[in-house]
Parts: structure tokens; C-alpha cells; sequence
């Protein structure tokens, strides 16, 4: 049996309402600060894969895929319960997060005689970027907001 603490009071559903309203009027909201993080893990989970050299190494990839897929669905639930979607990434900034990224791929492959530990670092390197992009994209959203 519900009781009348479980539900908002009139004024407090009113003021969520207005809140709902101005975050959708503003048009932005930031990606949620754990999205960046698991996306940053998962590729260095693939950067590191590269280490391996071997065929077995494509089971483990499809299951990285699966990974952020589902990273993707949890993204878009939250998003969907909230009512304001957030901006997604403009091109640029796509560009901005991807181009290090691609550097970081070219540079292990070209150092990659050099041994496996090669791959450790650059996975590393790449996790790193992509949780402080993150970090600073959510913070100039904030800002702007």
C-alpha cells in the first residue's frame, strides 16, 4: 500500500516539471561522467589485444564489441529515463577525441618490435585520453550550461 511520502507533493512535481523544462530548453546536458571511463577501458582492452598476435584474440574482441554495445544500451536507458538527452559529440569534437586515438594505433604498430610491453603503454595512454576528454568535455558542458 503507497503512502503520500512515496509521492512528490504537488510543489515539488511542479518544480521538477519547471527543471525538466529549462534542462530541455537548454538543450544540453552532460554525458554521464561513467561513460567515458568504460568506453576509455574497453579500448584499452583493445589496444592491448594487439600485443597477442594470434587468432584467439578475435573471441576476445567480439566480446569487447558486446561490451560497448551494452555500455551503449545502459547510456541510452538512463538517457531515455531522464526526458533530456544530451548533445551528442559534434564532428570536430569526434575528431578531437578519435585522432589521438589513431596515433596512439600507429605509433604501437610501428614500435611494436620493440616488444609487448609496447602495447601496455599505449593502452594505457589511450584509456587515459579517453577518460579526461570525458572529464573535460562534461566540465565545458557544465560551464555552458
Amino acid at each position: 500500500m503507497e503512502t503520500d511520502k512515496s509521492r512528490p507533493s504537488p510543489a515539488e512535481a511542479a518544480a521538477a516539471l519547471a527543471a525538466a523544462r529549462q534542462a530541455r530548453a537548454a538543450g544540453y546536458t552532460p554525458i554521464p561522467s561513467w561513460f567515458f571511463p568504460v568506453v576509455g577501458v574497453l579500448v584499452a582492452v583493445a589496444f592491448g589485444l594487439q600485443a597477442l598476435h594470434e587468432l584467439a584474440v578475435l573471441p576476445v574482441f567480439a566480446v569487447l564489441v558486446a561490451g560497448y554495445v551494452l555500455t551503449e544500451r545502459v547510456y541510452n536507458k538512463r538517457v531515455a529515463r531522464t526526458g533530456v538527452e544530451p548533445r551528442q559529440l559534434t564532428l570536430r569534437q569526434q575528431l578531437v577525441l578519435v585522432t589521438p586515438l589513431l596515433t596512439l594505433w600507429v605509433a604501437g604498430e610501428l614500435l611494436d618490435s620493440g616488444g609487448a610491453w609496447i602495447w601496455l603503454v599505449v593502452s594505457v595512454l589511450a584509456a587515459c585520453w579517453t577518460a579526461s576528454y570525458g572529464l573535460v568535455h562534461n566540465r565545458r558542458a557544465r560551464a555552458s550550461a
